[in-house]
């Protein structure tokens, strides 16, 4: 059976803008709802817009259209085809989301507690960012400056948003003159931002651990036999003895971690071990189904 290719990209398409606006609609509710009633600010093409209102009452949904135009038309030779659908959809879609918000405001009543505004404001709000990135979506704004100063200047895209930001940031303060906005603002941004990179790494976090022994071979054993897990071997050599030796990686879940340390100091009390954190897992064992048990030799060490 011939696959109709054009079909599935279609569908794939589909999908995203789908997604891309869902995650404009729960960011322009986050905004709406408890940026707005709070005087939280906001960094980006979306904190200008705040700016514009808190600075002249023009809505945001119109502030949203007014700085992300003029940067569309200054980037659209930087932008490949796609993106640029992509933009201009994704402006679309939250200029959309923000003016039903603004004209079918759903009261929220927090007993006009700023902390719990900053907090679930940005939970919400990150997750609704997340989708938009995850599915190759954007919101526009600061991001099409940015990427002008690199091809131009060299800058890294990174560091000028965040300049940017600081600036946007700076005025908003200047305007709404309320230093507990400020920290409310920065608790708000550090939780969105962290949804943010959640939900852009993967959902399934775990421990990868490295082991140095000259007994690796038996604390592979041990590993295998009484956790189901394997290791991967990598060549190395000691920068003092010279001698070549296999070094033991292995990634396991959070609670399995002190049950792997305890089998591998069994083995070797002076084994040289290091964990670090895993962000997303795929494969055998974690996000596929975990093959039958199988039985491996392995060589002794001579």
């Amino acid at each position: 059976m011939k696959l109709d290719f054009k079909s599935i990209n279609k569908k794939k398409i589909t999908k995203e803008l789908f997604f891309i606006a869902l995650g404009c609609a729960v960011y322009s509710f986050s905004l709406l709802h408890f940026n707005v009633p709070n005087k939280l600010a906001e960094g980006g093409g979306a904190g200008v817009a705040l700016f514009f209102l808190y600075a002249f009452g023009l809505p945001v949904s119109y502030g949203t259209l007014l700085v992300n135009i003029p940067l569309l038309v200054l980037g659209y030779k930087m932008l490949d085809k796609k993106t640029m659908i992509y933009t201009i959809y994704g402006i679309l879609m939250l200029t959309f989301w923000i003016k039903i918000f603004e004209t079918y405001h759903v009261v929220i009543d927090i007993g006009g507690d700023r902390l719990l505004a900053s907090v679930f404001g940005g939970i919400i709000a990150g997750t609704g960012l997340g989708i938009v990135f995850v599915f190759g979506g954007t919101t526009g704004g600061v991001d099409i400056i940015a990427k002008i100063f690199q091809v131009y200047f060299g800058f890294s895209v990174g560091r000028v948003i965040q300049i940017l930001d600081g600036i946007i940031l700076l005025f908003t303060f200047m305007v709404l003159k309320s230093f507990p906005a400020i920290l409310y603002t920065l608790i708000y941004i550090y939780i969105c931002t962290k949804i943010i990179d959640y939900l852009i790494e993967g959902g399934i976090p775990g421990k990868g651990v490295m082991i140095m022994s000259p007994k690796i071979e038996e604390i592979t054993q041990k590993v295998y036999t009484d956790m189901d897990r394997g290791l991967t071997f990598i060549k190395g050599q000691g920068s003092y003895s010279r001698k070549d030796m296999n070094i033991g990686y292995c990634v396991v879940s959070r609670s399995e971690v002190a049950r792997l340390k305890s089998l591998v100091y069994a083995v070797d009390p002076n084994a040289f071990v290091t964990i670090s954190d895993v962000h997303d897992i795929i494969g055998q064992g974690f996000s596929f189904d975990q093959p039958k048990k199988r039985k491996f030799k392995f060589k002794k060490n001579k």
